[in-house]
């Protein structure tokens, strides 16, 4: 109608008497809108006068016409509560009426319009500031006026404003785009002089200047990240006109918002990022920083794509360059987690060679990184050395976090190297840093490694108190994954101990846990450790395991495999024995997907599988391919004696040493000449850590009542074996 709501509309309105219309006219009039009665007509009332207005034909149509009319009212009401399709709508309606006084008072509006610039709290200082420079009126008058009509809010006794934001977009949309402008570079100013950057941005590029913007903002990024305001920066740097900035600019702005993104968890928006920083520049030196940041975003979930962006930005760094050693670094970790320990130590050593003297936290992270991968591969000796430095120049810069992850990887190494007092106190000195930072998540994690150190030192009772307290931290401030792990230790030590029911308690909690949060790979070792310690028979693990796990699941069979799929076959055969662990690592995937991707090839008819729980291995169907032979193959058996032995004492033990050290063969060297020690000879379905390795040791030693030495085999397609002179004496394979 061309008489909206709040106007008067004449009664000789042709819309009155169109039967369309009647609904409206009934609801309009006699309830939102009543007639005047003045507008009664023939001394009737409402309904005497509407009937008259509309033609409606008698009082019972009437009322049937304004039934209808509630109804229909009341279903879109009840629609609009569903799907809120017209609350834009409603809010822009109730927000012209809420204006409407001010349509006559010109000053008000136009101070509200100023007051609009601002989406926060404001100084009333500024604002009348700023409305002295546009009118010669009376700017504190007609703002007391506005604040009593409550448009808008005051705090701070009085200092400080607020203007509701749904009121001041709707307001701020009818400001002239210049005007606004203007108004946004007058605050950026007052903003920049009082030092509140982010303000001064958020201005500056409000105001169409989105280079200065970034100028101001580039220098405060480290406070303001500090002050915990990432998402502030993020939506700012999102926001800016990229149009309006300069090829160096843009580069800048896009890198410093990859970086934020990535540290956010926003991966896919840090790569759009980092991909448009790499179109701003040509510069080499500039694109390996973006190509580096690029590897890291892809070292969780491709490795290989990590390796190629890494070596692009190795290629473009110049060796000067402050960048090249973290690069280094970094790709050296994505080494040492596909175990190739030779290229993780020539980057390692490198990285050392680049790091700039002052860069101290950088050469205690690579110290560190040096450590690990000793402790890895054994080392020992320079591994304690690389440990104790980092921890070194972590002691003398004073980071409290840092200092507490150095103790922690040294409670690592002694617990390795069995010298497990050494280990508890470096865990102990773990756990004060992280209580003293009120970290309560690391310090339940130290909690637990002290109690695994105890427990590998056979304190069984030390170890659970441990485990205990850390199973209070983590229920109190709910850490589901820890508490699994928690509970899995106490299982292990309290049956150990031979608290049997205590542990199988534990067990059912740790179990139940794992299915509530969907942690397959937890439950699966919660089912192997049921089997190990005779909590559950070994039809009621493959029961759950079935039900925790890949239960239901079924995969079409198809010839075409997908490129993780023949990643995962020919890797099978190659190694000629997978495990879902080994292929964990090297895909860095969970173990639900590679269980998943496994159980489809087997279902391909393209790997066969082979045992169960933790000894399970997957083999390719038709045997090993031609090249050297593989350790399953045995070679003649000794008729020794010893041998014979050895046979009856370890075969009974077979499925028991199989499952708790993933064994995939085992057997005895013989040799003609008499050797101190007798030399076992056991190939890993997945290689132990050197506490399982040491583990195996001493239990075989107890077995056959005597030293040994017990040599991994490095490979299938490997051995140190080449003479005549040495045979093995296959106890299995």
């Amino acid at each position: 109608t061309k008489f909206p709501l709040g106007e008067y509309r004449p009664l000789d309105d042709q819309t009155w008497r169109d039967p369309h219309w009647w609904r409206y006219n009934i609801l309009r009039h006699r309830y939102l809108e009543p007639l005047n009665p003045d507008d009664f007509i023939g001394g009737g009332r409402y309904t005497d006068s509407l009937i008259a207005l509309t033609g409606i034909s008698s009082s019972d149509a009437f009322f049937d016409e304004r039934n209808r009319a509630i109804r229909d009212l009341a279903d879109r009401l009840r629609q609009q509560l569903v799907d809120g399709q017209a609350d834009r709508e409603l809010q822009h309606l109730a927000l012209q009426a809420a204006l409407l006084p001010l349509g006559k008072q010109s000053e008000a509006a136009s101070l509200l319009g100023l007051a609009a610039v601002f989406d926060d709290v404001f100084p009333r200082s500024l604002l009348l500031d700023m409305a002295a420079r546009e009118t010669a009126g009376n700017a504190t008058a007609t703002l007391d006026a506005l604040i009593a009509q409550r448009f808008l809010l005051t705090g701070d006794e009085g200092s400080s404003l607020w203007l509701s934001p749904v009121l001041c977009a709707y307001v701020y949309a009818q400001q002239p785009v210049a005007e606004s402008q203007r108004r946004h570079r007058l605050a950026a100013a007052y903003y920049e002089a009082q030092g509140s950057v982010l303000a001064a941005a958020r201005h500056w590029r409000r105001a169409g200047e989105d280079a200065r913007a970034l100028r101001v903002l580039m220098p405060a990024i480290s406070d303001l990240l500090h002050d915990l305001r990432s998402r502030e920066v993020i939506d700012l740097l999102q926001d800016m006109d990229t149009k309006r900035l300069t090829g160096d600019e843009l580069y800048t702005m896009q890198l410093l918002l990859g970086d934020l993104l990535q540290q956010g968890g926003q991966h896919e928006e840090a790569l759009a990022a980092c991909r448009q920083a790499l179109k701003a520049s040509e510069d080499p030196a500039r694109q390996a920083r973006v190509y580096r940041r690029i590897g890291k975003l892809y070292e969780s979930r491709n490795q290989l794509h990590a390796l190629r962006y890494y070596q692009q930005a190795i290629e473009r760094f110049r060796q000067d360059d402050p960048e090249l050693a973290e690069v280094l670094k970094d790709r050296g970790w994505v080494f040492f987690y596909r175990q190739e320990w030779e290229k993780a130590e020539r980057d390692w050593q490198e990285a050392l060679q680049s790091v700039r003297d002052d860069a101290q936290r950088l050469r205690a992270d690579i110290y560190d990184a040096l450590a690990n991968l000793y402790r890895k591969t054994g080392d020992y000796d320079r591994s304690v050395h690389f440990g104790e430095r980092a921890l070194a120049i972590r002691e003398e810069i004073g980071d409290i976090l840092q200092i507490a992850k150095s103790h922690g990887n040294l409670g690592l190494l002694y617990r390795a190297m069995g010298e497990y007092r050494f280990a508890i106190n470096a865990y102990q000195e773990a756990m004060t840093a992280y209580e003293k930072i009120g970290n309560e998540e690391f310090a339940a994690v130290a909690l637990l490694n002290i109690g695994a150190a105890y427990f590998l030192a056979g304190d069984s009772d030390k170890a659970i108190k441990s485990y205990w307290r850390s199973l209070e931290i983590c229920r109190a401030v709910m850490l589901p994954l820890i508490e699994i792990k928690a509970h899995y230790n106490l299982a292990e030590a309290l049956a150990t101990a031979g608290r049997l029911d205590e542990a199988g308690n534990h067990w059912r909690a740790g179990h139940q846990l794992c299915q509530q949060h969907d942690f397959d790979d937890q439950a699966a070792d919660f089912i192997a450790l049921g089997q190990s310690l005779q909590l559950i028979d070994g039809d009621a693990g493959e029961t759950a395991a079935a039900s925790a796990g890949e239960a239901g699941i079924s995969y079409p069979v198809d010839i075409q495999l997908n490129d993780d799929e023949e990643e995962v076959l020919t890797l099978a055969r190659r190694e000629q024995s997978l495990t879902p662990k080994r292929l964990m690592r090297v895909a860095n995937i969970s173990r639900a997907t590679a269980t998943r991707r496994l159980t489809k090839l087997v279902e391909m008819g393209l790997l066969e599988k082979h045992g169960q729980g933790r000894g399970t291995t997957y083999r390719p169907v038709g045997g090993a391919p031609a090249g050297p032979p593989a350790l399953d193959s045995p070679r003649p058996a000794s008729p020794e004696p010893l041998g014979e032995h050895i046979q009856g004492v370890l075969q009974p033990r077979e499925q028991d040493l199989r499952r708790r050290f993933a064994i995939d063969a085992l057997g005895v060297i013989s040799h003609p000449v008499t050797e101190p020690r007798l030399r076992v000879l056991v190939r890993f379905a997945d290689w132990p850590d050197l506490a399982e390795y040491l583990a195996l040791k001493r239990q075989l030693s107890e077995f056959l009542a005597m030293e040994i030495d017990l040599i991994p085999a490095v490979d299938h397609a490997h051995t140190t074996f080449k003479t005549d002179t040495e045979q093995v004496h296959w106890v299995w394979s």
